[in-house]
């Protein structure tokens, strides 16, 4: 009786077939469990004292969907009911909607349609959504209900009755951010939170209103290798790669590790992500468990 497969008859037949086997099984599980399963992260951002009116207000954020990539429409309907699980007052988008093709906004803005929250959605655009047609993005995005900031800036109550500036600013990769413009008429003791897709210009702010900016554009590196990190970042996504950090004036940056993926439909220990950010009014700001900033 003839055998249905042939077994490894050396030692190095067997470790090669061991390879193959086990980056196949690695391949399988990045490309159909991890980047099809989001998780929420939940974190407490410090706030200082002159910050004290932002105490318990919620904003949840997602970023990097590249819906044209593969119309994963299971993984956005997974995002958006747990991210609504979680009752946020705001919610932020912080870009790359798409990679390069219009027509995957078509199904987003039904997906976009299904958001709860009580102050309302908020997006800035991305590096991709600019250089693809930053009119056309908007356009669409605002179809699904969700107000589009390009350098521009509302003004919103937190629970507690403190009103507060949302800013949103272009990619500083695919167009012209501008945050004087968008935070002209603010005043000077008016708490910011910023949208702004790439992280690393975080370090360029000086305005002492900022409390927190929002990024994504890092996919928390989409593909990372155990004890080393992320394996490829882009321009502008280098310094900050996913998590909260401090920066001057106890400002705060937060990069989500993003939603969907570029290129290959794989994440490895980097599984998708909505970042679900509450406040935390406190004396010494510093004294939060925060990553700090190199220098």
């Amino acid at each position: 009786m003839s055998m249905p497969f042939s077994l490894p008859t050396n030692r190095r037949q067997f470790l090669r077939l061991g390879f193959y086997g086990t980056g196949a099984g690695l391949l399988g599980y990045g490309s159909l469990i991890e980047r099809r399963f989001p998780v929420v992260e939940r974190i407490t951002c410090p706030v200082p004292e002159r910050f004290s009116g932002l105490d318990g207000l919620t904003v949840a954020v997602m970023s990097d969907f590249h819906h044209d990539e593969f119309h994963d429409n299971a993984l956005m309907g997974r995002a958006i009911a747990a991210m609504n699980a979680e009752e946020p007052d705001l919610v932020v988008f912080t870009g790359d909607y798409i990679s390069h093709d219009l027509q995957g906004l078509d199904t987003l803005g039904a997906h976009f349609s299904r958001i709860e929250a009580r102050m309302g959605a908020y997006a800035t655009l991305g590096n991709h959504d600019q250089w693809t047609d930053a009119e056309a993005v908007r356009k669409r995005i605002e179809k699904g209900g969700i107000e589009c900031l390009q350098n521009e800036a509302t003004t919103l109550t937190a629970p507690s009755g403190q009103r507060f500036a949302l800013a949103g600013l272009e990619s500083i990769w695919g167009g012209r951010p501008d945050l004087s413009r968008a935070t002209r008429g603010l005043r000077s003791d008016t708490p910011l939170i910023l949208g702004w897709h790439e992280p690393d210009p975080f370090d360029l702010i000086e305005d002492s209103r900022l409390a927190l900016q929002l990024s994504g554009h890092t996919h928390g590196g989409q593909v990372c290798a155990p004890f080393f990190g992320a394996i490829k970042l882009p321009a502008y996504g280098k310094k900050y790669v996913s998590g909260l950090f401090e920066g001057r004036n106890d400002s705060r940056l937060y990069v989500t590790r993003g939603i969907g993926a570029m290129g290959v439909p794989v994440r490895f220990c980097c599984q998708p992500e909505i970042g679900l950010i509450t406040f935390q009014a406190q004396e010494d700001a510093k004294s939060a468990e925060v990553d700090r900033i190199p220098g």
